[in-house]
This record gives structure tokens, sequence and C-alpha cells, in this order.
């Protein structure tokens, strides 16, 4: 059962309770009305945070996708105009080191650079190296093995030092920010499911509870009972470890290299 059906049972079940009038009198205090209707609200809440971040999370790890696209074209036109300049060899194949790094090429299946004009960039099934992180890392080295080179010397802005300087910043900005927002996801992640299921007054321990309580006063057999019985309360079932490695996010099929890793990171709280 998902987290929105359950949140749904719990405000059929007080709307019924309300419904009651008098009849509905328990001693409780978490199960009178004026606290499930606060417990509802919490839930929808919660709920909320949770989506709210969600979509603030999606946003971040989209911009980055799309900034760090553009690296591998950039990465080779850096190479090219080092290999235009005079530069030596060694420091030539220094960059190149680094641009294979950043385009995910394994030396010994190494394909040609990627031209200015056309770059098709896939992010699924990657290398390790292709973390975000490490392309950031080896770009930032990138820029600085040329920086070395008194020979580069690009009439360009964006290939220019100022300009590289001012893209690492940028893409280790980018990354802060995706781990930020992530941690921001799972933070309500953990307040949702506290509300949810493991707090002391969660809503499935009030809603079951609210069960018995109308089961007690109105009999197993009644027409009132009968009405809330559908409605699930239960925790839901632990998943072991193996099922868990196996279960792939949305996130995760979509873009197996970023948000499915980042996503997995997060299944243990869903």
């Amino acid at each position: 059962m998902t987290l929105v059906k359950k949140a749904e049972d719990l405000a059929r079940l007080v709307s019924f309770c309300s419904g009651l009038g008098g009849k509905y009198n328990p001693g409780r205090p978490n199960l009178q009305l004026e606290a499930l209707n606060k417990q509802l609200k919490e839930v929808r809440q919660a709920m909320e945070n949770v989506s709210i971040v969600r979509t603030e999370f999606d946003n971040e790890v989209n911009q980055r996708k799309q900034t760090f696209r553009q690296l591998p074209r950039l990465a080779s036109g850096i190479l090219r105009i080092l290999e235009a300049s005079g530069a030596t060899p060694e420091k030539v194949e220094d960059a190149r080191f680094f641009v294979r790094q950043i385009s995910g090429n394994a030396r010994k299946n190494r394909k040609s650079i990627p031209s200015l004009s056309s770059v098709k960039f896939s992010v699924h099934h990657v290398h390790l190296q292709l973390a975000y992180v490490s392309r950031a890392d080896a770009f930032s080295k990138l820029v600085k093995t040329v920086e070395t080179e008194p020979l580069y010397q690009p009439n360009e802005n964006w290939f220019r030092l100022s300009g590289l300087t001012e893209k690492v910043e940028e893409l280790n900005g980018l990354n802060r920010q995706v781990a930020d927002a992530r941690g921001k996801w799972s933070k309500m992640l953990i307040a949702r499911n506290e509300i949810m299921y493991r707090h002391e007054e969660s809503l499935t321990k009030t809603g079951r509870s609210v069960k018995k309580y109308l089961r007690a006063i109105f009999g197993h057999d009644s027409a009132e009972y009968a009405l809330v019985k559908p409605l699930d309360f239960n925790q839901p079932p632990k998943k072991s470890k193996r099922v868990r490695k196996q279960e792939k996010s949305p996130q995760e099929l979509n873009d197996s290299s970023d948000r499915g890793m980042e996503a997995l990171t997060l299944n243990s709280l869903r």
C-alpha cells in the first residue's frame, strides 16, 4: 500500500469518526477527534515537504547533468588548442589523460576525441570515473595542466584560463548543491517516516487503535465497523537486503550514473 493510500485511509477514518458525533468518545487523548485532525494535518504536511524537496533535488540534478553534458566537448577543445600551441608531447599526453577521464574512454579502448561540433555522451552503464565529483576533479586537473603551459594562449573567452577557472568553480558548486538537496530530501524522508510508522503515536499505530475502539463499542459485525474494517494501517513489510539491491527507482532508470545512485542511498528510508 502506498503512503498516499494510507493518508487517504486516515482521512476517511477521521471523517467517519466525526460523523458519529457523541457516539465517538474515546478516553485516550490521541484518539480524540481534535488529535486525529491534527495528526492528519501533520501527515499531509510531511508528505508535501517530501514532494517539495524531491522536486528541488530533481531540479538540481537536471541542472548539473545539463552542465556536465557539455564537458567532453569543452575538454576536447582545450586539448586541440594545446596541441596546436606547440606544447610538448608529454604535456599533451597529460591533458589527453584527463580528457579520457572526463569523456569516459578507457585507454585500451580509446576512441577519437569528440569534435566541437558533435558530441554524443551517454551516462548509462558508465564506469566509476564518470561520477560527477570525479569528472569535476579531472576537469580541474586538465585546467591546471594547461595553466602551466606558457604557449597555451587562446583568444576565445570560453577557452581562456579565467573562463576555465570559472567553469571549475561552477562544476564544484553544482556538486555541492546536489549534495545539499539530497541531504534535505533524506531529512524529510526520515521525518515523514517517523510520523507515518515509527513514532509512538504514528499514523499506523493510531489508525489501528481507532479501529479497535470502534470494534469494541459497535461490535465486530456492526455496520459501523464494516465501514472502517477495510482501511489498512499495517506496517509495510521489511525488505531483505537482496531485494533492496535489486530494486530500481524511477530516477535510477532515467539516469543510472546520477539520480539512480543517489536514490539508492535513500531506499532504506522510504
